[in-house]
């Protein structure tokens, strides 16, 4: 009767061991598809911006205000082209992203800063940055 005794506490341990391991596996299964929910999310914004930073060319500037458009694009290049983007590109997919613009930072430099929770526990606010130059910029600059 003791063998008995033994033998199912032994199982009954073996068994809890084995479904708390299990648990720990399902969690750390979601937490890595919502991370990864979120880095695509992210992903398709940023080629979102950059796309249309490749459609806002110094022609198009001219073509939608005149030369004194791009003139006036040209005196902060980060601004306008964040103004632009602010506009046309889609905000992220997943309400927990949070988006924004810093055009201060570095001059010339555009930074999209992305920010959201970690999904797991240990990880608190992350951020993902992109700084990008603005495709018009380049025509702002003579040698004359």
């Amino acid at each position: 009767m003791v063998e008995v005794l033994i033998a199912g506490i032994l199982l009954a341990s073996a068994l809890a061991a084995v479904s708390r391991i299990s648990v720990a596996a399902l969690s750390g299964s979601a937490n890595l598809s919502e991370r990864a929910r979120i880095e695509a999310a992210i992903n398709d914004n940023i080629q979102a911006m950059q796309k249309e930073d490749s459609y806002y060319t110094a022609e198009r500037i001219i073509d939608n205000g005149g030369e004194e458009a791009l003139k006036s694009a040209c005196t902060n290049p980060p601004e306008k082209l964040s103004n632009h983007l602010q506009t046309v590109a889609p905000e992220p997919r997943l309400a927990a992203i949070t988006r924004t613009f810093d055009i201060d930072s570095i001059p010339g430099i555009l930074r999209i800063v992305y920010s959201f929770e970690g999904p797991e526990q240990q990880v608190k606010a992350e951020q993902r940055v992109i700084e990008m130059t603005p495709n018009f910029a380049a025509k702002c600059y003579s040698t004359r």
